[in-house]
């Protein structure tokens, strides 16, 4: 069952989508598409395969909420977006009073999603990649996973980064080379990527981690709850 607009889009909305700076391009019901810069669309094959019947959605870093507006349509239940730029959250409010579909957007950081508690199904899209406490972020992720996730990441060919720390040089020894990090420089300064076999072990045997190959923007990974 999905969730489809049964009305138009106004002049006056068409407007307000056409004079707003977006950064997500999205297509809603009737056809009008956001002018942003980055076409979400590209990501739905990665997607085709989720059951969304009645099922809660987390995106985290939603911005102006193409994969809630797209969960929902697609039958989830329960679906919330969240992200630190409150112009972005207006924006995904507004798409979703338009679209006459029931979305919950908040503002806050991935530091503070476990409160929300566990869903079914989460999505983090691209959002890792300027998160300076990984480790933080993606035990966050762990906490709130019910059934599995789509992360979008860019993921370390290791070797990996040094350090003259004496425990980390005794940590090295009994770790698995290939489970390391890679640094690396950004736009908001230098930021750590794990590797796929880093994220087998922050997630633990309770976790299937599977590589879906390359996303749009960088690698695309599932993780499952066993």
């Amino acid at each position: 069952m999905t969730n489809e607009t049964s009305h138009r889009i106004s002049k006056e909305n068409k407007e307000w989508i056409d004079n707003q700076d977006w950064y997500q391009i999205i297509e809603l019901g009737d056809g009008t598409i956001t002018p942003g810069k980055f076409d979400t669309r590209k990501r739905f094959p990665f997607f085709d395969k989720i059951d969304f019947s009645g099922k809660s959605v987390l995106d985290v870093g939603c911005n102006s909420g193409a994969y809630c507006l797209m969960s929902k349509r697609r039958g989830a239940g329960r679906v919330i977006g969240v992200d630190i730029n409150e112009n972005r959250l207006k924006q995904a409010r507004k798409l979703a009073e338009l679209e006459n579909l029931d979305i919950t957007f908040e503002k806050r950081g991935i530091e503070t999603i476990n409160s929300i508690g566990t869903v079914d199904i989460v999505f983090c899209i691209a959002v890792l990649t300027e998160v300076q406490d990984i480790l933080g972020a993606l035990n966050q992720l762990k906490s709130v996973i019910g059934q599995a996730a789509y992360i979008e990441l860019s993921l370390a060919k290791p070797i990996g980064y040094l350090s003259w720390s004496t425990n980390w040089i005794r940590n090295l020894l009994k770790f698995d080379p290939f489970s390391l990090f890679e640094l690396r420089e950004t736009r908001v300064g230098f930021m750590l990527s794990p590797s796929l076999n880093a994220l087998r072990k922050i997630f633990g045997r309770d976790f299937r981690i599977q590589a879906l190959g390359k996303g749009v923007r960088y690698d695309m990974v599932r993780i499952v709850r066993r």
